[in-house]
């Protein structure tokens, strides 16, 4: 079954995210996220790796003491087995695997920040909204108060205006309260000298381009690091398998030679001894785990794809069904704002017997214009919801 993405267009939407935008973005979630430490991570889990593939030279001494005699012997452990190219790949892995680890906390905080641009720029744009009604109706105020005096409008109809007007400025101050928060939250990703006004402007992300399914969910599974790090962790553990069988057999374990002082005879003498691992009974017991741990991660990676598979096209179902919606409500709703548009310019009379039904008409298309931004904020998420499945903004 082919799926095809249609494209359906709202006013005012970018559908592209240019790469000035993505980069700035990335760079200031990059400067704030744990890549300042992972050089220092990628090390620390190096140096466990290697410690756990026993393959340094030790030393140990060891002392004793009696009634007729005391002496000392210097253990030497040898190291196993280990193949060195084996623990290089081991060790190279352990990097990739912390690297996708982060990549993957960026990403998300990335999509994180291209959400909050979404709400950033719908508030700043109910904010115009509003902040046009309430210029529009001030004026108004003073003649009303005038006009009550004069006998030429009643209580109740100045009392339906003020309280208009103070629905407006009550509904902008909560705008104003959300826009805070979001700019809070925006700055904690990108830090507190960030332009936001600058990055809301390029920060938008763009529908993925027409493309059967299979190509798109190819595209996601070739791109998301959280999905990468599963094979990672396969082929590493693959590597400590082979690692682990590489040590079985006829090895020598460690040599250790004596010394001994008899008090009673007045003697001394050195002695060498060694340890062998024989051949048969020794089986590496890591190598069970380790293919254990090895099924796990693969279970675990497929049923990380059928997840994928599975909100994908439940995404691509909604996005459509969300456009098909979106292009029938602009259908309906355009010609009657052109409308109204036209009886707007007919009843801005400025005379005040002529507001209260201009207020009215005024309400409907402010209703409407709130709703708008809201579409154009959910279409934009929609956008950042498909990137982040596809693990890119450019597919």
């Amino acid at each position: 079954m082919r799926t095809r993405w249609k494209t359906f267009l709202l006013p005012c939407i970018l559908l592209t995210a240019p790469v000035g935008a993505f980069s700035d973005v990335k760079q200031q979630i990059q400067e704030r996220s744990e890549r300042t430490v992972i050089d220092q991570s990628i090390s620390a889990e190096q140096a466990r790796a290697k410690a756990q593939s026993r393959s340094e030279y030790g030393l140990e001494l060891r002392p004793f003491v009696t009634d007729s005699d005391a002496g000392f012997a210097l253990r030497i452990y040898l190291p196993d087995q280990w193949n060195k190219s084996r623990l290089r790949e081991q060790l190279a892995l352990v990097a990739e695997s912390e690297q996708l680890r982060v990549a993957a906390l960026e990403w998300r905080e990335l999509m994180q920040a291209y959400r909050l641009f979404c709400d950033y720029r719908m508030v700043k744009k109910q904010l115009v909204i509003y902040g046009n009604e309430i210029e529009f109706v001030e004026p108004y105020l003073a003649k009303a108060d005038t006009a009550v005096e004069q006998n030429h409008l009643s209580v109740a109809d100045r009392a339906r205006l003020y309280s208009f007007y103070l629905d407006l400025i009550n509904d902008r101050e909560v705008l104003k309260a959300d826009l805070l928060e979001t700019e809070q939250e925006l700055r904690l990703l990108l830090g507190a000298e960030a332009n936001l006004a600058e990055m809301a402007e390029t920060a938008v992300v763009g529908m993925p381009a027409e493309s059967e399914f299979n190509a798109l969910l190819n595209s996601a599974l070739n791109n998301r690091t959280d999905y990468r790090q599963f094979d990672v962790q396969t082929r590493s553990l693959t590597a400590a398998e082979a690692l682990a069988k590489s040590e079985d057999g006829f090895r020598l374990k460690y040599i250790q030679p004596a010394y001994e002082m008899d008090y009673n005879n007045g003697e001394s003498s050195y002695g060498i001894s060694a340890s062998f691992v024989l051949p048969w009974g020794t089986r590496n017991p890591d190598i069970a785990v380790y293919q254990q741990q090895r099924m796990l991660a693969l279970s675990t990676m497929d049923l990380q794809r059928s997840i994928i598979e599975h909100r994908l096209r439940v995404l691509l179902k909604s996005a459509e069904a969300y456009y098909e919606q979106a292009v029938d409500r602009s259908e309906k709703i355009k010609p009657l704002l052109t409308r109204l548009a036209l009886d707007m310019e007919t009843m801005n009379t400025g005379r005040l017997e002529e507001l209260r039904d201009q207020l009215l008409v005024r309400e409907r298309i402010l209703d409407v214009s709130l709703q708008t931004a809201k579409a154009i904020s959910r279409k934009e998420k929609i956008a950042v919801d498909l990137a982040e499945e596809l693990g890119t903004l450019t597919p």
